[in-house]
């Protein structure tokens, strides 16, 4: 702590290379969840992981700077790699659906969104003394299929198999309020907010996409319908805001672009077969990777002219069930429906080639995803196996960590890619973190008699689990000593 101190004061350039190393849609998520906070709040939070005052005031000393987001997270990353085990004070139980396991923190990690039954949805804020407190309400009639938050927190969507797509707002009292109500004439299969929350998208079945943008008095206006022949799969925004993706079960695949004047103009249309699994842009938002069920993923790149082209085509083994980018959008993962799951990376030339084959026992391969900062990749598998893989400084990838989990359900990252946290049937919740030597070690277990369905992490280091007892627990994590307890 005191060499992290005596260089805080002197030199804030290691925080500013840490920084750059994130994709600009993490940095953003970082700078959100920092500037969301007053100055006592960040000094509680570093203060949850160490005692040193003068390593807390030396950062907080530096609170206008502009590379402060950097050198706060960066100074909480290191605090937190270095605990041994965390206490996790739990400060908020709340009842959620016995046939969802959905729950959404804001980027900030100040609002919670959480499905109380298959037709409504909740909003909860955290309080200034750190508890938790319902805000609104969003009921619909029928299923509801996709509840998200906008990555300034501020405003939320739901989309429900009753044909609405709902979109609420917070006022400056904190109270939440309906702004718009987006109609088709079936399902509402999702709803989606730009990187930027000025825009929503909605697929619908009807082969619909409509997308609603918000004006600078508040209100939400339709600004382009996207038409299909068939039922829309899926409507995505690329990371900029700038680009829209639309599949459909029609077998074409479209790519729109926002122009000056606020409209969207089609850029490409994508002549597809109906067994595309999922379709995503890169972080940068010059490629499009689809995934496709008969062993193949095609990427298109953005040329300059602002056209779109096929670049490469991967072939695999057995059926894709997912595929995904790397922040850094040099990487992608492929998760097959057969034991296996394979890493991609690009070269100076821009083709792509083969990184890694992640293999498990058992046919089925929950999910595959990589750390924000692109240099971890995560599998969870039926064989009860979560397999975590680092890249080493010449490109390549090795195995680190084998973790045996019985009835395991999922496995997912901490923010800054130092921990993992993973949830399983049998009522455990296992937290592991990353080690200087590059290995994993296990920091604690959390245990429900019920089981956990599902446990992740926010950006400002609480944890979400739910359980089997259909209660959506959030808890809080501190350091003792360089060592964890939990209690509850």
């Amino acid at each position: 702590n005191s060499y992290i101190n005596n260089t805080l004061k002197n030199d804030d350039s290691m925080a500013r290379a840490w920084y750059r190393q994130l994709s600009s849609s993490h940095q953003a998520l970082i700078k959100s969840s920092v500037t969301a906070k007053d100055k006592d709040e960040l000094q509680k939070w570093l203060k949850r992981f160490t005692k040193d005052e003068a390593l807390v005031n030396s950062v907080m000393d530096r609170h206008g700077s502009i590379h402060f987001p950097a050198l706060f997270f960066s100074t909480l990353t290191k605090l937190m790699s270095e605990c041994k085990t965390f206490k996790l004070e739990i400060k908020a139980s709340i009842p959620c659906s016995s046939s969802k396991n959905s729950a959404t923190f804001s980027a900030d990690g100040r609002h919670l969104m959480i499905a109380c039954d298959d037709k409504t949805w909740k909003i909860y804020g955290r309080e200034r003394n750190g508890s938790w407190k319902e805000k609104t309400t969003i009921s619909h009639d029928d299923i509801v299929f996709s509840a998200t938050l906008s990555a300034d927190g501020r405003y939320a969507v739901t989309a429900s198999k009753d044909g609405k797509a709902k979109i609420y707002g917070q006022k400056d009292d904190g109270s939440w309020v309906k702004k718009a109500v987006i109609r088709h004439d079936c399902f509402v299969l999702s709803a989606t907010f730009s990187s930027d929350g000025r825009h929503v998208v909605t697929a619908g079945n009807d082969g619909k996409a409509k997308i609603y943008s918000k004006k600078d008095d508040g209100a939400w206006i339709e600004t382009a319908i996207i038409s299909h022949d068939k039922s829309v799969d899926q409507a995505t925004f690329s990371a900029d805001g700038r680009h829209l993706l639309t599949f459909s079960s029609d077998d074409k695949l479209r790519i729109h672009g926002l122009e000056a004047d606020g409209s969207w103009e089609e850029k490409a249309i994508i002549r597809r077969d109906r067994y595309v699994n999922s379709a995503t842009f890169s972080a940068d938002s010059r490629h499009v990777l689809t995934s496709r069920d008969y062993c193949r993923a095609i990427i298109y790149d953005k040329k300059d002219d602002g056209s779109w082209e096929e670049k490469a085509t991967i072939s695999y083994e057995n059926r894709g069930n997912s595929a995904k980018f790397s922040s850094d959008s040099r990487h992608f993962i492929i998760c097959s429906s057969y034991k296996m799951a394979k890493i991609y990376g690009q070269k100076d030339d821009g083709s792509w080639e083969e990184k890694m084959t992640i293999s498990h026992d058992d046919v089925f391969i929950f999910s595959a995803t990589f750390s924000v900062d692109s240099r971890h990749a995560i599998t969870c598998g039926k064989d009860n196996k979560v397999k975590i893989y680092s890249r080493k400084d010449n490109g390549s990838w090795e195995e680190k960590t084998i973790i045996s989990v019985v009835c395991v359900i999922s496995a997912t990252f901490s923010v800054d890619g130092s921990h993992v946290v993973t949830s399983s049937i049998d009522g455990e919740a296992r937290i592991y973190g990353l080690e200087s030597d590059g290995s994993w070690k296990e920091r604690d277990i959390i245990t429900h008699r019920k089981g956990i369905r599902s446990a992740t992490f926010s950006t400002d280091g609480h944890l979400l689990t739910i359980n089997g007892n259909n209660r959506a627990n959030i808890s809080e994590l501190w350091m003792i000593d360089r060592s964890f307890t939990v209690t509850h």
